[in-house]
């Protein structure tokens, strides 16, 4: 039995059985999910503040449960700490952008990205230009419903995405759309039935991601980008 570690860097423990609910949907027999979030930080993610609040905690985790795990998801489309967590941990820890964006590469020439609010479209052109895929956007744009309201009323939330999604479908010709937030995840089979392109839910596409990298026996590489960090300069 090999287990994943899902990380939900926020300090609402809801999210947790809602995250657990929603994985069993793709979990595979030989895999044992665990769910957990953090103790200090911020409620939801929504900028770059919050974020950056977050990370302490999310570190704090990876160290405690590195040796546990076989592999670990963040769960969060700002991929919040993945790469120092990777530097501190021998194991695949994934993040639901990066694992869903380049995803969509393989169902489509040009997808595009909807998430909250009105920052999320610029912060979401860094993340896809520091992956070097900014020839693949088509369009990343926001819908004005805060995360903690997303599930609130699934049926709004999914018209919102809906809208967005056919504009730049439209607009912009995009053929594959990602949603830009894993608190969409249970929108998505909504969303799929209205738009005739695929839709890539990013918690599904990481957690999938975790269990072919435990299957193939992978690991991020420690030979350019990710080193040992020396925690002997840090004063705890």
């Amino acid at each position: 039995m090999k287990r994943i570690l899902v990380i939900n860097p926020i300090t609402e423990d809801a999210f947790n059985a809602m995250t657990e609910e929603y994985l069993e949907n793709f979990i595979s027999d030989e895999i044992e999910l665990e769910v957990i979030s953090i103790d200090r930080g911020p409620s939801s993610i929504e900028t770059f503040y919050d974020e950056s609040l977050a990370l302490p905690e999310v570190l704090k985790r990876v160290r405690e449960n590195k040796d546990k795990f076989d592999a670990i998801v963040i769960n969060c489309f700002a991929d919040p700490a993945v790469h120092a967590a990777r530097e501190i941990s021998d194991i695949p820890v994934v993040g639901p952008a990066e694992a869903s964006m380049l995803l969509a590469l393989t169902l489509g020439r040009k997808f595009g990205v909807i998430s909250t609010f009105r920052n999320s479209g610029p912060w979401i052109e860094l993340q896809v230009n520091e992956l070097g895929i900014e020839d693949r956007l088509a369009e990343a744009a926001g819908i004005e419903i805060p995360v903690l309201e997303l599930g609130k009323d699934l049926d709004k939330t999914a018209q919102h995405l809906i809208e967005a999604a056919q504009k730049i479908i439209e607009e912009k010709g995009a053929e594959v759309i990602v949603l830009g937030c894993t608190g969409m995840a249970r929108t998505a089979e909504i969303i799929r039935k209205k738009l005739n392109i695929p839709v890539v839910e990013p918690l599904a596409a990481a957690f999938k991601m975790a269990e072919l990298l435990i299957d193939l026996n992978l690991v991020h590489s420690k030979n350019g980008l990710y080193m040992k960090p020396d925690t002997g300069k840090i004063n705890q």
